[in-house]
């Protein structure tokens, strides 16, 4: 169903991942982790880790030859260049500002504009060629130094020169500080400090340490440059006061730890964070803690692969969360496996947090844990060990607006508690969300719309496969799979469990279902089926001083934004807009940006109170606005705003049949089953409801779904019979 809706309501947005869309329209594949890491995840990049999991060669013979360092380094370094050369030939047209966006960064995750202006600036295919050559390359050099051993001649006293790609640094066994600036540096032993600044335009940077208690500090990201830190052995402690530690937009870093109780920190996008390229952290072994700020831990953007992989020990993964404009519960932590597009004009990028063993804890906020947003994939996947995960909200397997999230668990006595809800197998507006627990003694907690729920036609599914388990939500209205239609749709619900070994409470109070509702996807998967309300308006009283607001109208609609969803309306603001869009709402259209959805949405709400409030002397100017900016662009991206306030009031027949042929014109499946809805009731005698009836009869035999169901409403409402139930789908042949 989710598939049928997005190929009928127009193409997916840049950037969007194929995985993503092949999963929206096959949601059950989304339980699969492994598979979604072997795609996602570059092939050079498993093959290395598959290889340095399997320990060094056998040492060996003690009258082996000793190996000069310049012997493994000379083939490293030329191989180095060819990526660069490859990485500089990706960038199309005038010099990128990187260092413009990687101190950006300091302050906020990537912008919609300077992630637009990289997808315009740089080839994708040459990105990929670029980051498998220095892959590749630095998997080599790292094995030969591995196999190598104490027979590889090191200088006493260390060396720096220069080389095709910058400075190259080699250190000494003693306790060395290494700053930033060069291209690369092999360091023998010793508790180190590094100084890390980010590797931009086209630069190269690549530490390997061999052994010692090393320090690693200040901002560590590659923006269009190639940077790699393979550290052999030591208790580690990867510091960044800005962004960093496996982060990249147009180019690749990655980060190897070997063994140690290491300690990773940073502050906004990092510890395996990507943009249009792979951002890696792989830490092999021990006991390890991970802390960010937010925008990390296995984080993706616009076509890029953000991951977190710790192959080993009991591990503790804390991101806190940027301020939430629409205050509904914590911060945004987008980490911990979440990955996020910007809707309608960019999609997202593939996030993955692996945890392939040990009693970890997961903490987090909002949009974390198994997270995807609009065309993102969000994978956490943990493969072993009791776990314990704590966030608050769209979170633990919980994909929202076409996207999908999965957390999958695969052993142990694991805890999962939402604070507010929405997750644990949660799919919100044409989106897919898993959580999956493969066995084990688990307890899961949540407030609301969570354990095996979903909205907006969207697709969750909590399954759990062995042990005795506790689920319990404070609201069981759209938990344990229950799910609403909408838009004459279904959203659908699964909660798979064994019933012999499962114990339901809702708040305090214990629920005991029939034994049987566990063949229904849930103890109330057999209830009738029930539809979401229609949202009601917010429209507070629009009086206010007659000198209006200052700001632009799209930067009013985007403050007013948080209200309309439930938040606080600042007067001065709303009773502006208002005006506007009552009194020049041509004017006010012709204005605003396209493809923008925040301000799109909240054009929606404004307009529909507009439209409602305005006085029988005003209204007219407006439908004759509407009706010209349809004439003019059938296909404008505010036909939907326009649909929904002629719903508040509707314009004479004459001009109404003008305005619904333009609706009719536009290619989005939704806005013309807007505009049969809006034919439904426009009926006012009997000649009008036969048309709305053949109009409806015509619109069963259409492909989109949405416009059948409408056309289904349209039937109900006028009592037509469906001619043609035979190209129904089969869940809406018996929904009539």
């Amino acid at each position: 169903m989710i598939d049928n809706d997005l190929r009928h309501n127009g193409a997916a947005p840049p950037a969007s991942p194929l995985l993503v869309r092949e999963l929206l329209a096959n949601p059950l594949a989304a339980a699969d982790a492994a598979t979604l890491f072997d795609r996602a995840v570059p092939g050079t990049l498993r093959r290395f880790v598959a290889g340095m999991s399997e320990g060094p060669a056998p040492p060996r013979d003690s009258g082996s030859a000793r190996i000069p360092l310049a012997d493994l380094l000379d083939p490293f370094l030329g191989e180095l260049a060819e990526a660069q050369r490859v990485l500089r030939a990706a960038m199309r047209g005038r010099a990128f500002d990187a260092r413009a966006l990687a101190s950006q960064l300091q302050d906020d995750l990537p912008s919609l504009d300077r992630l637009q202006g990289v997808a315009a600036r740089f080839d994708p295919a040459l990105l990929r060629r670029a980051t498998a050559l220095f892959l590749d390359a630095t998997a080599r050099f790292a094995r030969a130094l591995r196999e190598g051993g104490a027979r590889i001649e090191f200088p006493e006293e260390g060396a720096r020169f220069e080389s095709a790609i910058g400075s190259v640094v080699i250190g000494t066994r003693g306790n060395d500080a290494h700053g930033p600036g060069a291209a690369v540096i092999i360091d023998p032993g010793g508790n180190d400090t590094y100084r890390r600044m980010p590797a931009v335009n086209g630069a190269i940077s690549v530490i390997v340490d061999l052994g010692g208690d090393d320090r690693y500090h200040g901002s560590d990201v590659a923006v269009h440059g190639l940077s790699a830190i393979i550290d052999f052995s030591g208790n580690d402690d990867y510091d960044m006061a800005g962004p960093g530690l496996g982060a990249a937009i147009a180019g690749a870093s990655v980060v190897v730890d070997f063994s140690g109780d290491d300690r990773y920190s940073a502050e906004l996008f990092g510890q395996g964070a990507a943009a249009f390229g792979l951002g890696a952290i792989v830490d092999l072994a021990g006991n390890d803690i991970y802390r960010l700020r937010a925008g990390g831990q296995g984080f993706g953007l616009a076509e890029g692969v953000g991951l977190l992989w710790d192959r080993a020990g009991n591990d503790t993964y804390i991101v806190a969360g940027l301020v939430d404009v629409y205050g509904r519960g914590g911060g945004l932590s987008w980490a911990q496996g979440a990955a996020f597009g910007y809707r309608t004009r960019l999609g997202g990028g593939i996030g993955i947090l692996r945890d392939d063993g040990g009693d970890d804890r997961y903490e987090a906020e909002m949009y974390a844990q198994g997270a995807g947003y609009y065309y993102a994939l969000g994978l956490l996947w943990d493969r072993g060990g009791a776990d314990h995960y704590h966030a608050v909200r769209y979170a633990q397997g919980a994909g929202v607006h076409e996207a999908v999230g999965v957390l999958r668990d695969e052993s142990g006595d694991d805890r999962y508690r939402l604070d507010v809800g929405v997750g644990q197998g949660m799919g919100l507006d044409l989106a897919v969300g898993v959580l999956f627990d493969a066995m084990g003694d688990d307890r899961y907690e949540a407030s609301l719309l969570a354990q095996g729920t979903a909205t907006a036609n969207g697709i969750g599914l909590a399954f759990d496969g062995g042990g005795d388990d506790r689920w319990r939500v404070e609201d069981t209205g759209r938990a344990w799979g229950r799910a609403e239609w909408a838009r004459g749709l279904p959203s659908l619900g699964l909660l798979v469990y064994d019933p012999a070994h499962a114990a339901f409470a809702r708040g305090e109070e214990t629920i005991s279902p029939p034994v049987e509702a566990a063949r229904f996807g849930g103890p109330f998967g057999d209830a009738p089926v029930r539809h979401e309300p229609a949202s009601a308006r917010r429209c507070p009283d629009s009086t206010a001083p007659a000198m209006g607001s200052s700001l632009p109208l799209p930067d009013a609609l985007r403050s007013l934004a948080p209200a309309f969803a439930g938040g606080k309306f600042d007067p001065l603001v709303y009773a502006d807009v208002q005006r506007r869009l009552t009194a020049r709402l041509g004017e006010s259209l012709a204005g605003l940006p396209q493809g923008d959805f925040d301000v799109t949405w909240s054009l929606g709400e404004a307009l529909r109170c507009a439209a409602a409030g305005a006085t029988a002397a005003e209204v007219p100017a407006m439908w004759d606005a509407m009706e010209r900016v349809l004439a003019a662009e059938p296909g404008t991206p505010f036909a939907g705003a326009i649909a929904g306030a002629l719903r508040e009031r509707l314009p004479p027949p004459p001009q109404m049949e003008r305005i619904l042929a333009a609706l009719n014109a536009n290619p989005d499946c939704g806005v013309r089953a807007a505009a049969l809805r809006l034919r439904g009731a426009t009926v006012g005698n009997e000649a009008s409801r036969v048309a709305a009836v053949r109009e409806a009869q015509s619109a069963l035999r259409a492909p989109c779904w949405r416009l059948q169901a409408s056309a289904l409403t349209v039937l109900k409402q006028l009592g037509g019979v469906p001619a043609d139930r035979g190209a129904l789908p089969s869940f809406l042949r018996g929904a009539f």
